[in-house]
């Protein structure tokens, strides 16, 4: 994955990270939930750059894209993996989603997702493997395991 690199989100990374979940949810978020929540968006991304949990995903050196995996005992979660529109269906997605699924395997625990019903990201999921195991209101929950 030389082309494909990580690096913590700063600070200065809050407004490109808004434009990524943005644009890629915002649509989403209206379908379902009737509005997209700006100043809840941009709180919880404050919070998450300041806890150091988000990545910002580079793809032959330009910023294309936002990553959340959190670590639990008993799973790997992906909780955010959004990248820019200019940059999907190139394959990009599944990389990061296969080399996650890889380190859940050899930690033998589940790597689980949760997508929104209306988000056809369910597809690109199930075609990776996950399966469905729990619906709740608006969301799809899922997991690959072995």
């Amino acid at each position: 994955m030389t082309d494909l690199a990580f690096r913590t989100a700063a600070a200065e990374d809050a407004e490109f990270v808004f434009r990524v979940v943005e644009t890629t949810m915002r649509d989403y978020n209206e379908k379902q939930w009737g509005a997209f929540d700006v100043e809840g968006s941009r709180m919880a991304i404050d919070e998450r750059i300041a806890a150091g949990t988000l990545e910002v995903i580079r793809f032959e050196g330009a910023d294309i894209g936002v990553l959340r995996v959190e670590r639990h005992d008993g799973h790997i979660q992906l909780d955010q993996l959004f990248i820019l529109p200019s940059h999907q269906n190139r394959g990009i997605g599944a990389r990061i989603v296969r080399a996650l699924a890889r380190e859940a395997r050899e930690a033998k625990k589940p790597l689980r997702v949760r997508v929104l019903e209306v988000n056809p990201a369910r597809k690109f999921y199930g075609r990776e493997g996950f399966r469905v195991v729990a619906t709740t209101p608006g969301r799809i929950h899922m997991e690959l395991s072995d």
